[in-house]
């Protein structure tokens, strides 16, 4: 038999230091179901699935069709909340290569290319029959899923609670460590809310107990007391 060839170094785009979303994959996932009151009908609800391919970090957006005009509109919420990004990358779907037609159109305007100097936008689609392209964003399109099956079941939510959930959801693919966890260590690990928002989000506040416990100096009247073992650890090595 023939030895394994060694994995190939990965691809700038996993590996520069940009910001967030600077390089961003594209995927749809769905459908799923959801209904207002209990007699009446189901409707069909699509998740759009963004997701860093530096900081793996994943935004992810609740629409009611694969339509290019869904899609835009998914596509400006996106952007007004992490940015325009430098490359998008996803597969041969009919829905994104209208919309980066379109997008490409208006790039192409002089006063749009003025105003957006620098950033060269560009939409790079996967090999054609390639299915083994894209693991980049179909990764997190997996582990999505299944968060989502364990939270719902067989329920059928309606539109709000299904967005409710999506977004925890999505708060929980970005507390996920990006590097091994190591038995008995108490440093908090890295992960990509860190580098959206500075912590985990999922992490909970402090919570003060008694006064002999561990005061932090320097604080408003010293009152401000951590119990977080990991927090603890980091002032004690100082």
């Amino acid at each position: 038999s023939y030895p394994v060839p060694p994995p190939p170094p990965l691809p700038p785009l996993r590996v520069e230091e940009k910001p967030p979303f600077w390089y961003t994959g594209i995927d749809f996932a769905g459908p799923m179901y959801t209904r207002e009151t209990l007699s009446s009908e189901s409707r069909k609800v699509w998740t759009c699935l963004f997701t860093c391919c530096l900081t793996r970090a994943v935004h992810i957006e609740l629409v009611t069709e694969i339509e290019t005009v869904t899609f835009l509109c998914c596509f400006q919420r996106f952007t007004a909340r992490r940015g325009f990004p430098y490359r998008i990358l996803s597969d041969n779907a009919k829905t994104f290569k209208a919309a980066n037609k379109w997008l490409s159109t208006i790039l192409e305007h002089p006063r749009v290319k003025e105003f957006m100097i620098g950033n060269g936008n560009r939409w790079q689609f996967n090999v054609e029959k390639a299915p083994w392209w894209g693991g980049v964003f179909e990764r997190m399109i997996q582990g999505m899923k299944r968060l989502l099956r364990k939270i719902i079941g067989t329920s059928k939510f309606t539109y709000d609670e299904l967005m409710t959930a999506v977004i925890e959801v999505e708060a929980m693919l970005n507390s996920c460590p990006l590097i091994y966890i190591p038995s008995g260590d108490l440093v908090e690990l890295l992960t990509p809310s860190h580098l959206l928002c500075g912590r985990r989000l999922l992490t909970l506040p402090d919570k003060p107990k008694k006064e002999e416990d561990l005061c932090v100096p320097g604080l408003i009247n010293g009152a401000t007391q951590l119990t977080n073992p990991s927090l603890i650890y980091l002032i004690n090595s100082e």
